[in-house]
């Protein structure tokens, strides 16, 4: 249970950050540079076989030209125990054209005791130049062809271009061509039939848009790992939560292998309660009952 929770949890974080920085970018404005951008504070929680299994904090500031995403996640519970997996990103990235162009992305934690990060610069002159700690070497996967990274962008602004498409009208389809300083997979965006969906803070009807990771390169060598490394799929219930923000995700769920892992929103505008504490908390194990019910 220690290796399939720890290998599944991280996937579904990375697409909460990167689907709630999107949903939060499209709409927001600032008349010129020296302006503030619009910014937000959302908070996530994620639960595996009904319990809390990690939480996410998001820090977006978006506008028409440019992004960037401040986000956070930490195991808890067993899980916390098992693994005490911590990590924290730093996205950058500009908008033209309606077209996404990562410039920075910094990820760096501690994942089973061990401290581990990614930098990734983008520019127009060299397309990209990353530094991964450990090295493929150290980690003991294969390395990551240098062919393969043009025309790719870390996993944010990958799953960000797919949600402008989404508000353009285009529904959730297409693909997109993603590394993330040691793994080069590429994302397919499927839409399927929408549906209800009880949660926390919305309850109510949603489009689904499904996900799959297709690997290309740089994944483990341990023959034990390719499989545990990424969920098979990852569904999104794509809701209005409320009438002044664009559709969000109201609710995350992908395949962990033993059973169902589920991410809800809790907090719009900053974590209010601690993780399995405050209202919502209190009702959520009849939330999640509710949503497979009806699932």
């Amino acid at each position: 249970m220690t290796l399939i929770s720890q290998a599944k949890i991280a996937p579904v974080y990375l697409i909460i950050c990167a689907l709630f920085a999107a949903g939060m970018a499209s709409p927001g404005r600032a008349e010129n540079d020296s302006e503030p951008r619009p910014r937000i504070e959302l908070a996530y929680n994620i639960y595996l076989g009904g319990f809390l299994a990690g939480t996410v904090d998001l820090t977006v500031e978006a506008d028409g030209k440019h992004y960037r995403i401040n986000s956070a996640f930490r195991s808890h519970g067993v899980l916390d125990f098992l693994i005490g997996f911590k990590r924290q990103n730093d996205v950058l990235g500009e908008i033209a054209d309606r077209t996404v162009k990562p410039t920075k992305y910094a990820a760096s934690g501690v994942w089973g005791g061990e401290a581990r990060s990614v930098l990734i610069n983008y520019t127009a002159a060299s397309g990209l130049r990353f530094t991964a700690r450990p090295s493929a070497f150290e980690d003991k996967r294969e390395p990551v062809p240098s062919h393969l990274l043009p025309g790719t962008k870390d996993p944010f602004s990958a799953l960000y271009q797919a949600i402008l498409r989404y508000h353009d009208g285009n529904e959730c389809d297409g693909s997109s061509k993603v590394f993330d300083g040691r793994r080069r997979y590429d994302i397919l965006f499927e839409a399927i039939a929408g549906g209800p969906v009880a949660g926390p803070l919305y309850s109510g009807t949603a489009q689904i848009c499904r996900l799959r990771q297709i690997p290309i390169a740089g994944f483990s060598q341990r023959t034990w790992l390719p499989r545990l490394m990424r969920p098979e799929w990852t569904d999104i219930w794509m809701a209005k939560v409320r009438d002044d923000l664009p559709v969000l995700p109201a609710r995350l769920e992908a395949d962990a292998g033993l059973g169902a892992m589920v991410a809800h929103l809790v907090a719009i505008g900053g974590r209010k309660h601690p993780p399995g504490a405050g209202p919502s908390e209190n009702d959520l194990a009849d939330a999640v009952s509710k949503a497979n019910a009806l699932h």
